[in-house]
C-alpha cells in the first residue's frame, strides 16, 4: 500500500462515518491560515527549492511577494476515543500538486482505568521529534524558519504507520512529572537521508507533502525530483524514544530513530537509504514570558551495496541549535543559533559530501489580532558544502534572507 492508499482511507473515515449520537458536532474543528511574504535575499546561490545548492527557500530571482503557506487543519472525533485529523497544504513553490497532504491519521486515547495514559496513531503524521514546531500545521510557534533539525525532518521525514504512546501519569502517584515511552513503526520513507546527503542542512519552513517533491541537488539531465515516501526495500523502520514533563512546564525527550533501509535496493528512479540517527531536546517554560529549546541529533545514512549493508557511501551528520524566546503582551521576540556537521566517511573518492555552517535566526511575531498576526525574521547562514565544487560553485557562502509576513488565520 502506497502512502497516497493510506491517506485516501484516512479520509474516508473522516467523509463517511457519521457523527455518533454521544458527540456533538461542535466538536469538529477546522483551521487555516494564509501567509503571505515579502521576501529579500541576499545569497550567490539558487536555492535548493530552484535546483540550486542554496539553504534557504529563497533566492534572488524568486524574491518579492510570495506566498508562504496555505494550511487547512481538520481534527474531530469519529467516536467518544478515535479522534481523526488531517492538514492539507500548498506552497506555490512549484510542486507537482497545487494542495497536498502533510498529515492524516487517526488517534485513539482510550479513557484511562489506571494511571496509565495510552494513545495510538496511525497514518501519516510526524515523528515527535520536535520541540519547537507546536503550531498549526506543524508549523514553529516561535518563528517563520525552523531549525535545521526540524527542516530536514520536514524536508525528509514522515511515520506512514503505527505509533503507541504510554504514559505514567505523575499526579495519582504524588509525583511532579510525568513520564512517557514512545515507539513506532512505519514505511514508505525509504529515500529518506539522500537530501542530507547530496545537499546538508537547511534553514526554512517549506514542508514535503505526502505526495510532493524536491528538486534533485546535482541532478543530471533527465533526472526526476526526489519523491521521499516510497517503500523499496519491504522492510519497516522504527523510532522509540522516552520522555519526562515536569509541572506539565519543562519537556525533556530522547529518541532513537532508525528507517532500516538496505542501501543495496532501488526501484529504478530512488535507492533506499540506511539512515538512523538520536535526538535530545529539551524545552524550559521558566516563566510566562521566558522560553528556553535546545536540541540535538547526531547520525549516519548511506547508500550502495556493501559487504556489511551499511552502504557504499556513507555520511555522518549532526546538528544541534539553542532558542531562546522572549513574549510580552501581543509581542515575541525569538533568538536562535544552530551548528550543521556533515561529513563522508566511506566512498568519499566516488562523492565527497561535506559540510560545515553555522546559522543565526531572529524573529518578531506580533499578533495584531484574534486572527492577524505579523512577521519580521532574519537568517544569516555562513559555512560550507563541499559538493558545490561539483556544480562549479565555491563551496562557501554567506546567504542572508529577511522576510515579512502578513497572516490570517480562523
Amino acid at each position: 500500500m502506497r502512502p497516497r492508499h493510506l491517506a485516501e482511507l484516512t479520509l474516508l473515515a473522516v467523509a463517511f462515518t457519521g457523527l455518533p449520537a454521544a458527540v456533538s458536532a461542535a466538536a469538529y474543528e477546522l483551521h487555516g491560515q494564509i501567509d503571505l511574504r515579502g521576501v529579500a535575499v541576499d545569497s550567490p546561490l539558487a536555492s535548493f527549492t530552484h535546483d540550486g545548492l542554496g539553504l534557504l527557500r529563497f533566492d534572488e530571482q524568486h524574491d518579492g511577494l510570495q506566498l508562504g503557506r496555505l494550511v487547512l487543519d481538520f481534527t474531530g472525533p469519529l467516536t467518544q476515543t478515535l479522534r481523526a485529523h488531517v492538514t492539507a497544504s500548498a506552497t506555490a513553490d512549484g510542486d507537482q500538486n497545487p494542495i497536498d497532504l502533510t498529515e492524516a491519521f487517526v488517534e485513539w486515547r482510550p479513557y484511562p482505568d489506571s494511571r496509565w495514559r495510552w494513545r495510538t496513531r496511525l497514518g501519516a503524521f510526524y515523528p515527535p521529534l520536535s520541540l519547537e514546531n507546536r503550531a498549526i500545521g506543524w508549523e514553529s510557534l516561535y518563528s517563520l524558519s525552523s531549525s535545521a533539525i526540524n527542516t530536514w525532518i520536514g524536508e525528509e521525514t514522515r511515520a506512514i504507520g503505527l505509533e503507541v504512546a504510554a504514559t505514567a501519569a505523575g499526579a495519582p502517584a504524588g509525583r511532579a512529572f510525568d513520564l512517557s515511552f514512545i515507539a513506532g513503526v512505519y514505511g514508505w520513507n525509504d529515500p529518506m537521508g539522500v537530501l542530507i546527503f547530496q545537499r546538508g542542512w537547511a534553514i526554512h519552513d517549506r514542508q514535503t507533502t505526502l505526495f510532493g517533491a524536491l528538486p534533485r541537488p546535482l541532478a543530471q539531465p533527465g533526472e526526476r525530483d526526489i519523491e521521499f515516501f516510497h517503500e523499496i526495500d519491504h522492510r519497516a523502520g522504527y523510532y522509540a524514544g522516552v520522555e519526562t514533563k515536569w509541572l506539565d512546564r519543562h519537556t525533556l525527550r530522547y529518541m532513537h530513530y532508525d528507517n532500516r533501509g538496505d542501501p543495496a535496493r532501488s526501484n529504478g528512479r530512488d535507492d533506499a537509504w540506511l539512515t538512523r540517527f538520536d535526538s535530545i531536546g529539551a524545552r524550559l517554560e521558566l516563566s510566562e514570558q521566558w522560553t528556553l529549546i535546545a536540541q540535538g541529533l547526531v547520525g549516519d545514512t548511506g547508500v550502495g551495496g556493501s559487504a556489511d549493508r551499511r552502504g557504499l557511501l556513507i555520511a555522518d551528520y549532526w546538528s544541534y541549535f539553542a532558542l531562546g524566546s522572549y513574549t510580552s503582551g501581543p509581542h515575541r521576540l525569538t533568538l536562535r543559533y544552530d551548528r550543521m556537521h556533515v561529513e563522508s566517511v566511506r566512498g568519499a573518492e566516488f562523492f565527497d559530501s561535506g559540510q560545515n555552517a553555522k546559522a543565526w535566526t531572529a524573529a518578531w511575531m506580533l499578533d495584531l489580532s484574534e486572527h492577524w498576526q505579523g512577521a519580521l525574521e532574519a537568517v544569516r547562514i555562513d559555512g560550507s558544502v563541499t559538493q558545490r565544487a561539483l556544480a562549479g560553485l565555491p563551496a562557501a557562502a554567506v546567504e542572508r534572507q529577511l522576510q515579512v509576513a502578513l497572516r490570517y488565520s480562523f
